[in-house]
């Protein structure tokens, strides 16, 4: 069955999560063995995309997790993937691909026949770069002259909003170092939202919503946030600081929560590169897109890449990479 219309619960602590089916497997087809899992996305309609940045491929299911097609082919060409980041549905039944490394926004039409090859146009980003569309609008994150959120389209920029939000450290550096730390420090994570466009800084605390001409809505600061500070260790190379006790915050995602909330989920991590077996601390908060307020907060839920009405899709990485379809509902 496809999803259902009922939004998530408000609150994160009263939750009961049930299962409904799982893809990914241990060894099968091609679409059954994810690599690794980077990225999830719902539509409308129940489909999701599952990008697997190891193969690189795009693989589609639909709403009772049966397979629909996939996005395989690697190289330069119409249709093919080089190094795809970030993926989106523009509509039901349209999912478009961004990749950096040939500087492409593909789109591919998504139905009962599979997936298909529309056509793509140009964009250029540095380093990470957040992704949505929605209404036939699409807009990216990375900095440029200030700004680092940008709609982007077939005839190219359409508008720039957002200013960078500061670099914590970035006063320590010299001038070419925090010019690079500008660059890559201040993109955000974006979810297109009914009322515009949510931008969430990767690593410092900033939270903003724009409507989707640009107009700044609100913008808060996430409260009780340990940023990833900017250094220089060897005074020529740019490093970045976790808390080594308490971790530091880093973006992995952000949900729409219904219509009228979101849920952003930061990893607290205390190192760089974490250690095999290290445990995980996944922070959930529901962000109400009214007015920025935090309505809820929990470190109890898992990493979920993406949510659908109250349907919630979670990536777990042992035994295998798998995307966990599950129903959330109050408990009794």
């Amino acid at each position: 069955g496809g999803p259902s219309a009922s939004d998530p619960q408000s609150s994160l602590q009263a939750l009961a999560l049930d299962t409904l089916f799982e893809v990914g497997a241990a060894d099968g087809e091609a679409w059954e063995v994810f690599g690794g899992i980077w990225d999830v996305e719902a539509a409308p309609d129940g489909h999701f995309a599952v990008l697997d940045l190891e193969a690189p491929a795009v693989h589609v299911f639909d709403a009772g997790g049966a397979h629909v097609g996939s996005v395989t082919a690697t190289g330069l060409d119409a249709g093919a993937l080089d190094r795809p980041s970030g993926i989106t549905w523009s509509a039901a039944g349209e999912l478009l691909v961004w990749d950096p490394g040939s500087s492409w926004i593909s789109r591919f039409s998504v139905g009962d026949s599979g997936v298909e090859f529309a056509d793509r146009f140009r964009a250029f980003a540095f380093g990470e770069t957040g992704f949505c569309s929605a209404a036939g609008r699409t807009y990216m994150s990375y900095f440029q002259d200030g700004q680092v959120v940008h709609e982007t389209g077939p005839e190219g920029p359409v508008r720039s909003f957002a200013p960078a939000p500061p670099v914590v450290g970035l006063e320590t550096l010299g001038v070419e170092l925090q010019e690079i730390a500008v660059e890559e420090l201040t993109p955000s994570g974006l979810l297109c939202a009914p009322r515009g466009v949510l931008d969430v800084s990767f690593v410092q605390s900033s939270i903003r919503l724009h409507d989707w001409d640009g107009t700044l809505l609100w913008g808060r600061e996430l409260a009780d946030f340990q940023p990833i500070v900017v250094y220089t260790p060897d005074g020529m190379g740019l490093g970045r600081r976790f808390d080594a006790d308490d971790g530091s915050h880093l973006l992995r995602s952000i949900a729409p929560w219904g219509e009228a909330m979101a849920l952003v989920q930061h990893e607290l991590r205390t190192q760089e590169v974490p250690e095999d077996g290290e445990v995980e601390v996944i922070e959930s908060r529901l962000i109400r897109l009214e007015d920025g307020i935090e309505v809820d907060r929990t470190r109890d839920l898992p990493l979920i890449l993406a949510a659908q009405g109250n349907r919630l899709f979670v990536v777990r990485k042992s035994p295998f990479p798998q995307v966990i379809v599950i129903e959330a509902s109050a408990r009794r």
